[in-house]
């Protein structure tokens, strides 16, 4: 009796521990007694022409949906129903519970309106009855509903309405692994270079302590499938959400959609590149503020571009994710190709490298070697061996035969990886209710001299009124001050110096994300100065860098020589880009910039007064040596072709206002300050005397700019 007791209790143990948190969720359920209300809503029905099918895939059970039952399934918002599915001749049943993937203040935008009403729709999760290692997520809507249900023997089964002109009663059930046609979904997150994460997959949470909010972003290509329909378009991406967020719930991590921006028109995006880094970055700068802690756009490109993500960016500067979807292959439609893109991102997100990664294990070894077989290898370990199912961070959907199971969710160890990195960020709720969203742009330098700099911003919260500045050395330990203005003044800087000015907002209990701007202190341009990237001559520039350096000689009657000793940035990522100007308007050295390890080589300003611009970028992963240059001066022509033109200033120096006149009309007027911004211009002139007040700029030199029609003039002044 004692030996058939402790059987009992190992096969208990198993049942309730082998348990993800949704099968543990129906389980309390059937324990405490609950009535699922059976629910029927397709009917197979053989006459459903079928011919775009046959050629996508094959053993799809057709059917005629319900509406009525359809209906009152939306109408009465059961909390708990038994849905039967027909497929290959049998009924499914599937036991779920109602759920909310919604924030409290959620909200849907488009490119025209904000704040617009929506009936939102019943969302369901549960597993197969009888089958605890199963899931599914199921969307009920008005006249429709969708669903995935995935299990060791389904794999990922995808109920959802035939995409034919006006159908509203044909639906497909069918195997995403007995499809045709290859998922040929790729990432582009990089992971050779991470750390190996040392985590204790054994060492689990039930549930993360707080929550993950996200925003999305859905390109006008999908509001036009969803024909041109805000709410058919919202339906859409909150039932890819209901399927996406029940993937981090089985595995104990908590998330929920707070904003959907939907483009109505064509949107800014198309054609933006030819990669998923394209579009990724055309996102971060488009978008630098949206309402959630993550933020994905989602669309519909040329190319199969698949998907990424910065890994482990939550309250990071690039919190940002691409994916491109599938909507539908010919007539089916392409649900679970379209979560597994978004989840897989997210899980970068997250934290999560790839299980192909040379990450796992405590030793720097693979989970599986999905990704090598597919021609996709990262890092040197040894290929691990090919699973009979793929986890969700895997490659294995690439791989004939295998493929990726949702029942598998994301596996141990990048679950609690994930886990731990949620658990551990400072700027996310416990509730998803009480969050902080940073609403900080246009962070400037200004005023900036060879010691000292003002740093201005806006915030487009109007109600804020007090936040936190830090101005370091890039990389250095934040030193957080509190102003209650947003202009902030830092003097005893070094010359010829970056640095990151970076600013949050001030909430209780959390500690948002903060918005930051590299900016660089003026040097001695005509003394031999050495120019670098932000990392200086001995250490790497970081990772998602954009930075904008004008340098004007300092002394009358220069031009700047830039000499290249050193140059490499990562290939067709990191990109500089030299001006020959005192800002972007002006022509570029190279059209598209420098990057690997095309240098430069030595550049001089041919620009009136001299003066070069350089701008940088770099993407979110992999950096390179950057580059290091010598800045010289030699004689140029002064008034550049304009000898005879007899013009004077004074008085210079200058407490206030400057005076100017001259024989021949002047017709615009340009100051710009010793790191190259524009502070006051005016074309409209035709005067033969003017003046130009500088009395509220800070003590420091200045540039002005003249033109005389065609002719140009240019001279500095000291502002004393």
């Amino acid at each position: 009796m004692k030996r058939n007791l402790l059987v009992l209790l190992s096969i208990f143990s198993f049942s309730v521990f082998g348990q993800n948190q949704v099968a543990k969720q129906i389980a309390t359920l059937q324990n405490v007694k609950t009535n699922f209300k059976k629910v029927s809503v397709l009917t197979p029905n053989a006459t459903i022409i079928s011919s775009d099918v046959e050629k996508v895939v094959d053993n799809a059970t057709l059917a005629k949906i319900n509406l009525s039952s359809v209906n009152q399934v939306f109408t009465t918002k059961e909390n708990y129903i038994e849905l039967e599915i027909p497929y290959e001749n049998e009924l499914i049943s599937v036991l779920l519970y109602k759920v909310n993937p919604f924030t409290e203040d959620f909200q849907i935008d488009t490119d025209k309106q904000k704040n617009i009403a929506y009936q939102k729709g019943v969302y369901y999760r549960g597993i197969v009855k009888n089958d605890v290692h199963s899931i599914s997520s199921f969307n009920f809507f008005n006249g429709e509903f969708n669903g995935i249900i995935s299990s060791e023997s389904l794999g990922n089964l995808v109920i959802g309405k035939l995409d034919k002109k006006d159908n509203q009663l044909d639906y497909i059930v069918y195997s995403d692994a007995k499809m045709k046609v290859l998922n040929d979904f790729s990432c582009s997150t990089k992971d050779e270079d991470i750390i190996e994460p040392n985590d204790n997959f054994q060492n689990r949470e039930a549930n993360t302590l707080k929550c993950v909010t996200f925003y999305f972003e859905v390109d006008n290509t999908l509001y036009n499938l969803n024909n041109q329909n805000i709410t058919t378009t919202t339906n859409w991406m909150t039932s890819v959400f209901n399927n996406v967020q029940t993937l981090f719930t089985n595995d104990g991590i908590t998330t929920a959609i707070k904003s959907i921006f939907v483009w109505t028109s064509p949107d800014i995006y198309e054609g933006i590149g030819d990669s998923s880094g394209d579009y990724l970055n055309a996102f971060a700068q488009n978008r630098p503020i949206f309402n959630g802690d993550v933020g994905m756009l989602v669309g519909i490109d040329p190319g199969g571009l698949g998907g990424v993500a910065a890994l482990n960016s939550i309250c990071g500067q690039f919190n940002y994710a691409y994916s491109d979807v599938n909507f539908n292959y010919s007539s089916v439609p392409t649900y679970s190709w379209t979560v597994n893109v978004i989840t897989h991102e997210f899980g970068h997100s997250l934290g999560s490298p790839h299980t192909h990664s040379c990450s796992w294990n405590g030793n720097g070894t693979a989970i599986d070697g999905c990704g090598p077989s597919a021609g996709y290898p990262e890092g040197s370990c040894a290929q691990a061996p090919i699973p009979i199912d793929g986890t969700i961070m895997s490659y294995c959907h690439l791989v004939s035969g295998v493929g990726v199971n949702f029942a598998n969710g994301f596996g141990p160890q990048p679950a609690a990886l994930m886990q731990n990195r949620v658990n551990s960020k400072s700027c996310l709720s416990s509730d998803c209710v009480n969050t902080c969203i940073s609403s900080i742009v246009d962070i400037q330098g200004i005023n900036v001299t060879e010691t000292s700099a003002t740093i201005t911003w806006t915030d487009l919260n109007t109600e804020a009124t007090s936040w936190q500045i830090s101005v370091t050395l890039p990389n250095a330990n934040s030193v957080w001050n509190t102003v209650t203005t947003n202009s902030y003044s830092v003097s005893g800087l070094i010359a010829n110096t970056y640095y990151e000015a970076r600013i949050r907002p001030i909430c209780s209990g959390i500690t948002p994300i903060s918005r930051e701007n590299i900016f660089a202190t003026a040097g001695d341009y005509c003394g031999g100065m050495l120019f670098t990237d932000s990392g200086g001559e001995f250490n790497q520039h970081t990772n998602f860098e954009s930075f904008t350096r004008t340098m004007i000689p300092n002394l009358p009657n220069q031009k700047l020589t830039a000499t290249f000793t050193s140059f490499s940035l990562e290939l067709d990522y990191d990109y500089l880009y030299i001006y020959n100007g005192s800002d972007e308007t002006f022509p570029e050295f190279q059209t598209g910039g420098y990057t690997g390890v095309d240098s430069p080589g030595t550049i001089t300003s041919s620009a009136v007064d001299g003066s070069l611009t350089f701008r940088f970028f770099s993407d979110q992963f992999v950096t390179d040596e950057g580059w290091t240059a010598n800045i010289s001066c030699s004689p140029s022509l002064g008034i550049s072709n304009n000898d005879f033109i007899d013009f004077r200033y004074y008085p210079n120096p200058t407490t206030g206002t400057l005076n100017i006149k001259s024989n021949t009309a002047i017709s615009e007027i340009t100051v710009f300050n010793i790191e190259g911004r524009r502070l006051f211009f005016n074309k409209t002139l035709d005067a033969l005397e003017t003046s130009v007040d500088i009395s509220q700029f800070a003590t420091g030199s200045y540039f002005f700019k003249l033109k005389f029609g065609e002719k140009e003039a240019n001279f500095k002044v000291l502002k004393m």
